[in-house]
């Protein structure tokens, strides 16, 4: 049997249509793709054996994924995965998890969780990313805040921001972190059998909280107490970033928030730590 099925592949952060042929045929198992001796064609083995691990019939990982978000919050101000359909459709080793949605929620009362999601599963595209393809704050895209920041981070990581699933550990909005605190227990009961499921499903070893309350919320969902290491900036602050694992090897990465800190600055950079931990992650699989 022959089938035909469309992909995409990247140059850059550029995304190109293509077109996979497939044959099936009986006998014994075996897996072998014909393509230029490029090294990312030998690789692309473990994409399509992840791909076909991932998948349940052919249905898109991110639709179950989003089908886990509790319908309390469809109506609340705020948005669930910052990133589209190709993060979550194959296994990743990283995901990104902010506090909660960026913005005061009484001017955005239009912009809905249930909003959020149909956006993300309908109006973008396959391949994108909040932190390069929106734009905040009438700026150009990708360009303003933390945009660049993170961008800068997983550029040097070797990762493309397009495949790096990426979300907030609570979806609905907050006119500060106090209000958000008060309503964590239940937040966190709402929010996080979406995460556990991301965590579970994509394969991943470790887990990028932007900022202390993020990575603290995190931890103690994860129950990462085991220390792994820490990252001080070499400036005048000296502000300090931390890594701590689980029983199960998981691992909590809680950095400094990209907000405050330009993590394209060497002093406050704490990417050669992340890719320390992503290593130390890997190995432990």
């Amino acid at each position: 049997m022959t089938a035909h099925a469309p992909t995409v592949a990247f140059s850059g952060i550029d995304c190109l249509d293509i077109d996979v042929q497939v044959q099936i045929a009986n006998g014994l198992p075996a897996f072998t793709i014909v393509g230029l001796p490029d090294k990312a064609v030998g690789e692309s083995r473990e994409r399509v054996r992840a791909a076909f691990n991932l998948s349940d019939g052919g249905d898109p990982m991110i639709e179950k994924f989003l089908g886990r978000v509790d319908a309390q919050l469809y109506p609340r101000p705020g948005g669930v995965f910052y990133s589209g359909r190709c993060a979550f459709a194959r296994a990743s080793d990283l995901y990104i998890l902010g506090l909660n949605p960026g913005g005061s929620p009484d001017p955005q009362t239009s912009a809905t969780v249930e909003r959020h999601i149909t956006k993300v599963l309908h109006d973008v595209p396959n391949c994108w990313s909040e932190y390069t393809d929106e734009s905040w704050e009438g700026r150009v895209p990708g360009t303003y805040g933390m945009q660049p920041r993170i961008t800068h981070m997983l550029n040097k990581l070797g990762l493309n921001p397009h495949l790096v699933p990426a979300s907030n550990v609570v979806f609905v909005r907050s006119n500060n972190e106090a209000a958000l605190t008060a309503e964590k227990q239940n937040l966190l009961q709402l929010c996080w059998p979406v995460h556990e499921m991301v965590i579970q499903q994509l394969g991943v070893r470790a887990i990028l909280c932007l900022g202390g309350t993020a990575g603290r919320w995190v931890r103690e969902m994860l129950a990462a107490d085991q220390p792994l290491g820490h990252f001080v900036e070499t400036n005048a602050r000296g502000w300090r970033s931390k890594a701590h694992a689980n029983a199960r090897g998981q691992c909590v990465l809680t950095l400094t928030h990209p907000s405050r800190a330009d993590w394209r600055n060497p002093t406050a950079d704490p990417t050669p730590f992340v890719q320390e931990i992503l290593s130390l992650a890997r190995a432990k699989h």
